[in-house]
């Protein structure tokens, strides 16, 4: 029993051992791994170095000469850091040879001599991780090491009657919680070296963690070699074009320069991943100012609070534009539950994290290209500035007020008597003649075309601002975007910090045009009863609408004509320069519903474009969006007459065409009654926006 509890417990320390060499071997190339070599190695690195560093600060007017200096200086470099890199692994392979033979002993001595050759492996071991990582990765990676010897008494040893056959050792909790953890922390190619060597075909295979250490913990009979050419094929298999990538006979060395391109094929697979999966993002995030965004030390935090029992992290904190993200797998049952742990574990641990940054769960694109989008956890800032100045915002919204009443006045224009009377007033005005000229007539009728305008937009903003105050939701003053077939485009808000989820932000996008577009309506149909209603001598004072405007809708351009004409069609069949004489109440309700229609369009961070998002996800409100803004272009093309689709896209494409700053959880979906409602609302608009 003694001799199968020294052989059990030994294989299994020592294995341990041998894996860290493996993950030494296996990774430190790609994180710039440098052993201990010659003085005289290191003097040359040194000057190297200092070339290299001088010729980088040169003025870049220096000239070929000094370009071509770098160059070379760079080639040294590269050839230094390569020697290094072989003489590092020749130290590796030497230690791991006498491990091997160490494991491979049947005969032992006594239990002095194997503790004693035990304790010198381990020493080695801990000298060459020491000499080669930094001291708190180095601290990590021996944790685990320090926790076997020959005499733990923590170990459950079953023994085998069949000499040669392995034991199974079974390992403590917070043994198996350690593994489970480190596990998640190493490069694909280790993960799917150590699952072949435990009986997997891939990492990805693997449904149960702690089974696989197990089953990785009791098979005891894979050689380093071996190991070492299963990590090659897993590398080879994710890297592009791996493919072509050869594994050599255990006997021949591998060829160091061959490797380090594939090494940096890989480093920049890894930035390019890095930077694709920030682009779903809006710009407001991904260029933030580098002063507000977390560092790595502030990842970290959200790192350490993450276990089995929570989020299975399966990378440790990626920098990206923006701030960082953590892929792996939510261990919760739902999202929201998984933050509120989350965030109770970072009330107590570190509480003033929040108030510079956030934590979100969201979607991004996947690494893998067996899929299209991930979940991961996104470390932002707390709040997101927008990237607009102000001064140009309020000069544009001047601009939109101004050309507002400017339109509204041109209503005017083809009626007659109007444009005479204002005529002759402005005559008497620059005569300076006083006291002649009255323009009561023409207030009246002009500022209850404005004040229609004016009380569904407010309504429409009161939505939002009700709706962000009870939701915590912060946002910027809107902007007024100018329209040229229109009073105005839109009033642009910016949200300024996350909703929690997608209900809230759905809520948020809802409430506005739909309060908007039903004042609309309401007011249409009260003006249109007006128009009919108006004695003949204000009736010849009324604005107009050509004919070829009003059928830029279908669904108003129908309530005009049932109202007005009947319902058959004779008074929209008319020229489309006609005039068709409107009480302004009603010209306001109509142009309203085509304003508020445009806010409900699917596309970028338009209300109808926030709520697309919530019901559909980032990826494919990105789909539908795009669709959908190429219908709509289409569609301004074969348009003639009054275009007001085509100057609609023309300002969206530089104001809204980014989507929404992150929720705090983008993975669970808004019900399905809001989404029904957010089906109906872009079927309305697309009734009203589509020309009769």
């Amino acid at each position: 029993m003694t001799k199968y509890t020294i052989q059990s417990t030994r294989s299994t320390a020592v294995a341990a051992a041998t894996l860290m060499l493996l993950s030494l071997s296996c990774t430190r190339p790609i994180l710039g791994f440098a052993p201990p070599i010659s003085f005289a190695t290191q003097q040359k690195h040194h000057n190297l170095l200092q070339t290299s560093t001088v010729l980088n600060s040169a003025n870049d007017n220096s000239g070929d000469e000094a370009r071509r200096l770098k160059e070379k200086a760079d080639q040294y470099r590269n050839e230094a850091e390569k020697l290094r890199l072989t003489l590092g692994l020749k130290r590796i392979d030497e230690l791991k040879d006498d491990i091997q033979v160490f494991m491979n002993k049947e005969e032992f001595g006594s239990t002095e001599q194997e503790q004693k050759k035990f304790a010198e492996l381990k020493a080695r071991v801990e000298d060459l991780v020491r000499k080669s990582v930094g001291d708190e990765e180095a601290e990590k990676m021996l944790a685990g090491l320090s926790s076997f010897s020959p005499n733990n008494n923590n170990m459950t040893v079953q023994s085998s009657p069949v000499p040669g056959v392995n034991v199974n050792v079974a390992l403590t909790e917070e043994e198996m919680k350690t593994a489970v953890s480190f596990l998640g922390s190493l490069p694909i190619p280790v993960k799917d070296t150590l699952a072949k060597a435990a009986g997997y075909p891939s990492f990805d295979s693997i449904i149960n963690l702690e089974e696989f250490v197990t089953n990785l913990n009791v098979n005891k009979d894979a050689s380093t070699e071996r190991l070492r050419r299963l990590y090659f094929q897993a590398f080879a298999k994710n890297i592009p074009g791996g493919t072509d990538i050869v594994v050599q006979d255990s006997n021949e060395e591998y060829e160091i320069e061959g490797l380090s391109k594939v090494i940096q094929q890989k480093i920049e697979e890894r930035m390019e991943n890095s930077t694709r999966a920030m682009e779903l993002f809006p710009r407001v995030v991904q260029e933030a100012d580098e002063a507000i965004l977390p560092r790595e030390i502030d990842a970290n935090v959200i790192f350490q609070l993450l276990d089995r029992n929570t989020f299975m992290a399966i990378e440790k904190p990626m920098q990206v534009d923006g701030g960082y993200i953590i892929r792996g797998q939510n261990k919760r049952k739902t999202a929201t539950r998984l933050l509120e742990v989350i965030d109770e574990k970072l009330a107590k641990e570190s509480p003033q994290w929040k108030e510079s940054f956030q934590l979100s769960f969201v979607e991004i694109y996947a690494d893998s290209s067996d899929q299209l989008f991930e979940d991961a956890l996104l470390i932002t800032p707390n709040k997101f500035v927008p990237m607009s100045p102000k001064l140009l915002s309020a000069f544009v919204t001047a601009i939109s007020l101004f050309s507002s009443v400017v339109y509204c006045i041109d209503t005017f224009s083809e009626n007659k008597m109007v444009m005479q009377r204002l005529k002759e007033a402005s005559e008497q005005a620059a005569a300076g003649i006083t006291g002649t000229y009255d323009l009561t007539w023409f207030n009246e009728l002009l500022v209850p075309m404005l004040v229609t305008i004016g009380l569904a937009q407010g309504l429409h903003e009161a939505g939002h601002l009700v709706v962000a105050w009870s939701k915590g939701i912060k946002m910027t003053p809107p902007t007024i975007l100018p329209s040229q077939a229109l009073p105005y485009l839109s009033f642009q808000n910016r949200i300024k910090t996350s909703p929690k989820d997608y209900t809230d932000l759905y809520d948020f996008a809802f409430a506005g045009p739909v309060t908007g577009l039903t004042v609309s309506f309401l007011a249409l149909l009260l003006g249109l009863q007006l128009t009919t209603e108006v004695d003949q001598s204000t009736a010849q004072l009324l604005p107009s609408l050509p004919v070829g405007f009003i059928t830029q809708s279908t669904l108003g351009g129908t309530i005009v004509d049932l109202l007005l004409g009947g319902g058959d069609g004779i008074l929209l069949s008319q020229d489309p320069s006609t005039q068709i004489p409107l009480h302004p109440v009603a010209i306001g309700g109509f142009l309203g519903i085509i304003i508020h229609a445009f806010d409900l369009v699917p596309i970028g961070s338009l209300d109808g474009g926030r709520m697309s998002q919530a019901v559909l996800g980032r990826v494919w409100h990105l789909t539908f969006s795009s669709l959908v803004f190429t219908v709509l272009f289409l569609s301004s093309l074969f348009n003639d007459g009054f275009n007001l689709l085509l100057g609609f896209l023309f300002i969206y494409s530089f104001t809204q065409r980014d989507m929404e700053i992150p929720c705090r959880n983008e993975i669970d979906r808004v019900e399905l009654p809001r989404a029904v409602a957010a089906v109906v609302s872009w079927i309305l608009a697309a009734l009203v926006l589509c020309p009769l």
